[in-house]
């Protein structure tokens, strides 16, 4: 008659000692998911804001003139100031004069919010380059954000 007896121990001590090893779960599952929200949270203020997001060169033509890009992009919500081009040799920036093929009124002309697409002519003038680099700066909030839009290494676009 012992054993129901000792057997009904050992279970109740497995059940009592699994049902803390429950509880120690559920305290480490809510521990980890407000510890990764409070990262989340750092993380998020802490970064600079992100004038553009999904940069896509969709196309890059050498002409005689220099390069026409074509690329497409999310904008966000920040105030577009400018743009600038620069070519690079040998890891030296040079920079181009470049003008607007979309239609775009002007070249400090801020898009909308939302997919854009954007086509330029690098103009090169004659120039060979290692590199287009189209660079961008934007006012975020009143943060002055100047990224790079863009690195085109031009031998991977070369028609030859």
């Amino acid at each position: 008659m012992k054993l129901p007896i000792v057997w009904g121990l050992i279970f109740r001590r497995n059940v009592i000692r699994g049902l803390t090893f429950g509880r120690d779960i559920i305290w480490g599952l809510i521990f980890g998911v407000v510890f990764t929200a409070i990262l989340q949270g750092a993380v998020w203020l802490l970064s600079e804001p992100d004038p553009y997001k999904d940069v896509v060169v969709d196309n890059v033509e050498k002409t005689d003139s220099g390069y026409i890009v074509t690329a497409s992009f999310i904008k966000t919500d920040c105030k577009f100031k400018r743009l600038e081009v620069f070519g690079v040799n040998t890891g030296i920036p040079i920079y181009l004069e470049w003008e607007a093929l979309d239609g775009s009124p002007s070249t400090d002309y801020d898009r909308s919010i939302g997919k854009q697409h954007l086509v330029i002519l690098a103009i090169t003038a004659g120039g060979d380059y290692d590199a287009i680099e189209i660079r961008t700066r934007h006012d975020c909030g009143g943060a002055m954000v100047d990224k790079v839009f863009a690195k085109i290494v031009t031998e991977e676009w070369s028609n030859d």
